[in-house]
């Protein structure tokens, strides 16, 4: 499997091979050129494609041979739309996971309590969610996701395990940061891409297409579109035999410290 240090490491032996190679065939500069670019894209790949594991091991999709999904929530909460989409997942029963970024979580402490409360489960999705965030350096990043466990700990006093990168992009940095907070990476398999899409019967489409057993599917509760999506989703999964599991029993991870 393709990982970081793999690579790099890989990088240097082929350069090394080749500068070894040029004491008895020449080789023009483009040889050089060609591996390095080859290597910077490859490493661009790696960080917005999450699912690739390169720089940091993420949960993303479960048992593929079980007819079951999970339903994960980015980028709250917002006090006008994340409560549409709570109620959605109440009248159907269904539980779900809520990646939230840590300053709307200290702004709107009783909607969190609300989210724990009706038996969803809640990570972390940085402090800031800044635009910039995967140019911090690991010391920030720390920062950035310990505080936002703490503001999680305060509204429900659970301290979270559960983390998923901003924009899903992953680099070196943030692969340390992970690790030195004993944090668990959950991706996603399934992208509703409800930031692009403006029109419900499209989205709704794109998921009934694509969605596979074990996926964790992504929605961004801030999104006006998504609790109409959400409920015919919903009722559409059941229909064609899915079991709707929260991410953490989908995954078979803990999501909360001392469980």
């Amino acid at each position: 499997m393709l990982k970081y240090r793999n690579t790099l490491i890989l990088l240097i032996v082929l350069i090394v091979a080749l500068i070894s190679v040029r004491f008895f065939v020449y080789l023009g500069i483009w040889w050089y050129v060609g591996i390095v670019i080859a290597w910077i894209i490859l490493i661009i790949i790696g960080a917005i494609r999450i699912s690739m594991n390169f720089y940091l091991v993420s949960q993303c999709y479960g048992d593929r041979t079980k007819k079951a999904v999970a339903l994960t929530f980015d980028d709250g909460p917002d006090r006008t739309a994340t409560p549409p989409v709570l109620d959605v997942l109440k009248a159907h029963g269904v539980e779900a996971g809520f990646f939230v970024v840590g300053s709307k979580t200290m702004g709107n402490p009783e909607l969190v309590k609300r989210i724990d409360r009706e038996g969803h489960i809640i990570g972390g999705h940085s402090f800031s969610h800044l635009f910039l965030f995967d140019l911090l350096s690991t010391r920030k990043m720390m920062e950035e996701l310990s505080l936002t466990r703490d503001v999680i700990q305060q509204a429900t006093g659970k301290r979270p395990r559960l983390f998923r990168p901003p924009y899903s992009v992953t680099n070196p940095a943030l692969a340390k940061a992970v690790k030195r907070l004993g944090l668990v990476s959950i991706g996603w398999s399934l992208k509703s891409k409800d930031t692009v899409i403006e029109d419900e019967e499209v989205l709704l489409k794109r998921l009934k297409k694509n969605v596979r057993p074990g996926d964790v599917i992504l929605f961004h509760d801030p999104r006006k579109l998504v609790p109409g999506v959400l409920a015919r989703f919903i009722v559409y999964l059941r229909g064609q035999g899915f079991d709707i599991a929260r991410p953490d029993r989908l995954l078979n991870v803990k999501p909360y410290e001392h469980e």
